[in-house]
């Protein structure tokens, strides 16, 4: 066999061999024989192997095809990908700085707080003040706003409530029957409450100032006491805001009724020790006949009777009809204004 021959049976071979490695159903796409040998990846295509793995482009793949087979290139088909449509901007409100409440402010803020606290507290013990007086009877604008001549229920609560502070008992009578300072104090003292009295002592009592009444020489011998403004705060209800009557002993007559020391030097009122004193023996009948009422005016009238055995002297005791009078002043309090004696 001559060298042209031997071409032609090599060319021949190749060619059976490269038709034999080609991908069946795929023309021109030839199978790349398997090199059993261990490779190692050259510094060219080091970075298309990851652990012995050809890396493909995602893009492109392109197969070498024998010299009479045209290589076939694979493209991916082209997706079209639409951008998201475009989201208009969501406006966001400003957010406002709330700036520090200046000290100025909270401190006008604090005191408008207090002065409501103030008015409110006010009002109320104005209102509660009242409510007392009217449910004392000492309060009664709508009896003072009618001016016709009117009969009062004499077991009504302010006509009980006035009577009860004039009032007098047969002893009280026979020890001083005049209207007078002395006897407005003696009323003015049957009001004060026992609260506003207290245990006190005989510091400048003078036991000559009163007849029948000792404190420094009286054995085991505690006094009560009182302030001086305790008594006058009972003498502006009883008988008017504007009435002023002037400190002094408070003792009716010869008796023990009474028996209190005005110590001036100390504000107070001292109760002095009385021992007993002799009385003659009288009865009375009293009785509380009507109460009218008309404008601001109150009248209570009272039969009064006295009785004994010894007989009755005209100076002391006198029976009739007593009137007491009261009025009611700026306070809406009924003061007492007068008693008259008019005949039964």
């Amino acid at each position: 066999m001559n060298q042209e021959q031997k071409n032609v049976v090599s060319a021949t071979t190749t060619a059976n061999t490269n038709t034999n490695n080609i991908l069946p159903g795929s023309p021109g796409i030839v199978i790349a024989p398997v090199n059993e040998a261990p490779v190692d990846a050259s510094s060219k295509d080091k970075s298309s192997v990851v652990g012995g793995i050809p890396m493909i482009s995602s893009n492109v793949v392109t197969v070498p095809s024998p010299s009479n087979v045209a290589p076939t290139t694979v493209t991916p088909p082209a997706t079209s990908v639409s951008p998201p449509p475009a989201v208009p901007p969501v406006a966001t409100p400003p957010v406002t700085q709330l700036a520090p409440r200046p000290k100025k402010s909270r401190k006008a803020l604090f005191f408008i707080i207090l002065l409501l606290l103030i008015i409110t507290g006010l009002g109320y013990y104005i209102y509660t003040d009242y409510m007392r007086d009217q449910a004392r009877g000492e309060c009664s604008p709508l009896v003072a706003s009618d001016t016709s001549l009117r009969e009062l229920d004499i077991n009504s609560s302010i006509v009980q409530e006035l009577y009860d502070k004039v009032k007098t008992s047969v002893r009280e009578d026979l020890a001083y029957h005049n209207f007078d300072d002395t006897f407005k104090l003696y009323l003015a003292l049957r009001q004060i409450p026992q609260s506003d009295m207290y245990d006190s002592n005989c510091n400048l009592y003078n036991e000559n100032a009163m007849s029948n009444f000792l404190c420094q020489s009286a054995t085991n011998f505690t006094p009560n006491a009182f302030k001086e403004e305790t008594l006058q705060r009972e003498v502006r209800k009883l008988f008017g805001e504007s009435v002023e009557i002037p400190n002094q002993n408070i003792v009716l007559g010869n008796s023990c009724f009474g028996g209190y020391q005005y110590i001036a030097d100390r504000g107070e009122y001292v109760e002095g020790y009385c021992g007993s004193v002799p009385t003659t023996s009288y009865n009375v009948d009293k009785e509380l006949i009507s109460a009218t009422v008309q404008g601001d005016t109150i009248i209570l009238r009272e039969n009064v009777r006295y009785y004994s055995a010894e007989g009755i002297t005209g100076d002391q005791l006198q029976n009739g009809v007593y009137v007491h009078t009261f009025r009611l002043d700026n306070h809406y309090h009924y003061a007492y204004v007068d008693r008259t004696i008019e005949d039964a």
